[in-house]
């Protein structure tokens, strides 16, 4: 039994969890410790418009035990429905604060990015916290994975018996992932994490600080990666603001 009572909010018909990184690191910690099954998500606005137009989806995201407020809107979604909330709890930085403070002796393993991004990790991951335990570091094969290699890499993830699986494999795909193999994890608390594997390991660099305040790290991105994202930001932005819109006016007309 988890002994951690969180406080929720939803936005766009997605709960999440009212918290900050401390209270987060409590909460990862203490479901560990359950030594159950669990999935966090760290939900940004792309997850949520996902989510608000596929019900499949939809239900991954309620499936999971925690949903982090990832990006700015989200947090002001919440505090316009009066949740004391003061910051996001951006996945990458929750990761490097789990990374510096779960006690000692809880095992961490990372599931993703490229061998080059997990050998580099590995040494963030060590900089930050000298006494930090990894279990392992597994690249999976790009594309779609048959019957076999699924098996064997789930495999692998219970044989580290971890206590924190880092998931990175883009967003949608891996909270996915996660959610329909669950029955086949051992234990573990699965953090479904995106892009923070190459953020955290230091070969993309963070948005500004005050762009992250006022909800423009998207901007940063696009930036860096504008063929990449420029097709995803005009579609799931632009959907998450009509959703967001329409959600606040028939609230307002209830």
């Amino acid at each position: 039994m988890n002994p951690f009572i969180p406080m929720y909010g939803t936005v766009l018909g997605t709960r999440l969890d009212v918290t900050d990184y401390e209270q987060a690191l409590n909460h990862v910690v203490a479901l560990a410790r359950c030594g159950g099954v669990a999935a966090v998500a760290a939900a940004n606005t792309h997850l949520l418009a996902e989510a608000a137009a596929n019900a499949d989806f939809a239900a991954v995201l309620k499936s999971f035990d925690v949903v982090l407020p990832d990006g700015m809107p989200l947090v002001w979604g919440l505090k316009l429905d009066g949740h004391d909330i003061k910051e996001r709890v951006y996945g990458p930085y929750f990761m490097q604060h789990v990374l510096r403070h779960a006690p000692a002796g809880l095992k961490h393993y990372f599931f993703g990015g490229t061998k080059e991004c997990l050998k580099r990790l590995e040494e963030r991951a060590r900089e930050l916290n000298p006494q930090v335990c990894i279990a392992g570091a597994v690249s999976p094969p790009f594309g779609r994975w048959d019957d076999e290699t699924e098996t064997r890499l789930i495999d692998e993830i219970n044989a580290a018996d971890a206590d924190f699986v880092w998931i990175a494999l883009g967003g949608v795909k891996q909270e996915t992932w996660i959610a329909q193999n669950r029955h086949r994890f051992k234990r573990g608390v699965f953090l479904a994490v995106g892009d923070a594997f190459a953020l955290v390991a230091g070969l993309r660099s963070y948005a500004p600080k005050w762009m992250q305040r006022c909800g423009l790290t998207w901007v940063y991105r696009l930036s860096q990666e504008p063929k990449r994202l420029l097709g995803r930001y005009l579609i799931y932005n632009t959907r998450f603001v009509l959703a967001f819109l329409g959600e606040r006016w028939r609230r307002a007309h209830s």
